[in-house]
C-alpha cells in the first residue's frame, strides 16, 4: 500500500469507507467486520463514515468492530450536519451546539478518543459563518478532533469552502466520469488543502457485473444508482471496454485511473466483499496499462464536449 500525506498523518492512498449497503442492519456484522480487517491487513489506514449513515448504524458497527482490535495506528473520520429525525427522514442541523453534540456522540459510538478529520456534511451557505467555525475550533482544542473538513459536491459551496480559510480537508467526488474535477483538485491542494476523493469508483456502473441481478444487494446498488446516478449510468456505456481486459477488473483500471492523479491523499472505496477488498488494494504502487489510460481520455472527451 502507498501513502500519501494529510496534515501530519501518512495515510493510505486507499480509504475504506463505512457506509452504503456495508453498513444495513441486514448485512452480516461478521461479514462487515471481515471487509474492514482485510483492508486494515492491505495497509489500509483511513475510514470513513458518518453520524447520519444507516440512521446512525454505521458509526456503531463500525466501533463495535474497532473495539475488536487496537484503533491507535488507525485515522477515523465522520461528518456532522445530517440529522436523522422521524421516520428516518434526514434533516439539516449545523448549529453550533448539535455540532458539539454529534462529534462527541461519534466519539462515543466509534469508542475512540479523537476523531482524526471531522467533516461538515454537505453543508448550504448560511451554514459558513463565526458560530460554525468556533464550535469547530473548540472541538479541535479540546482535542475531540484533529483536521476539519468539507464534504460537498457542489461547486458554489467548495468554493466557499476554498476561501473560507478555516478548513484542512476537502471531501469531494472524482472517478472516470468526472475528469473535469482534476481541476478542482489541483486548485484546492494550490490553497494548502488537503483531498479526500468520494465515489473513486463511480459506483462501478460501467462492470457488466454490476448490472447482473442476482439478489437484494445488487437490486439495492441498481436502485439506488437509477435514483441518484442517472446522468452516469448514461455515461457508463462509454467504460464498458473496461471490461475486457484480460489481467485487470474494470474496478481495478477505474480505480488505477483515479490513482494516477496526484492531487488528492486519499480515494474512499466501498465494498461489502473480502474478495473485493483485495482486488482494490492490489492496484496501490502499480501504474494503470497506458493504451487503457488513452482510451479513458479518449472517451471522456467524447462526452465532455458532446
Amino acid at each position: 500500500m502507498k501513502y500519501r500525506n494529510l496534515g501530519p498523518y501518512s495515510i493510505s492512498e486507499l480509504g475504506l469507507g463505512c457506509a452504503s449497503y456495508w453498513s444495513k442492519k441486514h448485512f452480516s456484522e461478521p461479514q462487515a467486520a471481515q471487509v474492514v480487517y482485510t483492508a486494515i491487513e492491505q495497509g489500509v489506514n483511513y475510514l470513513d463514515t458518518g453520524a447520519s449513515y444507516s440512521g446512525g448504524y454505521a458509526e456503531q458497527r463500525l466501533g463495535r468492530i474497532l473495539r475488536r482490535r487496537n484503533a491507535d495506528d488507525l485515522y477515523i473520520s465522520s461528518k456532522v450536519g445530517t440529522e436523522v429525525g422521524h421516520f428516518g427522514r434526514l434533516y439539516k442541523d449545523f448549529t453550533p451546539t448539535n455540532i458539539i453534540r454529534s462529534c462527541e456522540r461519534s466519539l462515543s459510538r466509534l469508542g475512540i478518543n479523537q476523531i482524526a478529520i471531522l467533516y461538515l456534511h454537505g453543508p448550504n451557505v448560511e451554514d459558513f459563518n463565526d458560530h460554525t467555525y468556533q464550535a469547530l475550533a473548540d472541538l479541535r482544542q479540546s482535542g475531540k478532533v484533529s483536521l476539519i473538513g468539507v464534504n460537498s459536491f457542489n461547486p458554489y459551496i467548495i468554493n466557499l469552502a476554498q476561501q473560507s480559510n478555516q478548513f484542512d480537508v476537502l471531501m469531494t467526488d472524482f472517478n472516470v466520469f468526472k475528469p473535469q474535477q482534476i481541476e478542482t483538485l489541483r486548485y484546492t491542494q494550490q490553497l494548502g488543502m488537503d483531498v479526500v476523493i468520494a465515489g473513486a469508483l463511480g459506483g462501478a456502473l460501467y462492470s457488466r457485473q454490476w448490472r447482473r441481478i442476482t439478489g437484494v444487494k445488487s437490486l439495492w446498488y441498481r436502485l439506488r444508482a437509477e435514483k441518484n446516478n442517472r446522468r452516469q449510468l448514461q455515461l457508463a456505456k462509454h467504460f464498458d471496454f473496461l471490461n475486457d481486459h484480460p489481467k485487470w477488473q474494470a474496478t481495478q483500471l477505474a480505480l488505477a485511473y483515479v490513482l494516477n492523479c496526484s492531487h488528492f491523499s486519499s480515494a474512499l472505496v466501498g465494498s461489502t466483499s473480502v474478495q473485493h477488498i483485495q482486488q482494490l488494494t492490489a492496484i496501490s504502487g502499480h501504474s494503470m496499462p497506458p493504451d487503457i489510460l488513452t482510451k479513458i481520455k479518449r472517451r471522456q472527451k467524447q462526452f465532455i464536449t458532446s
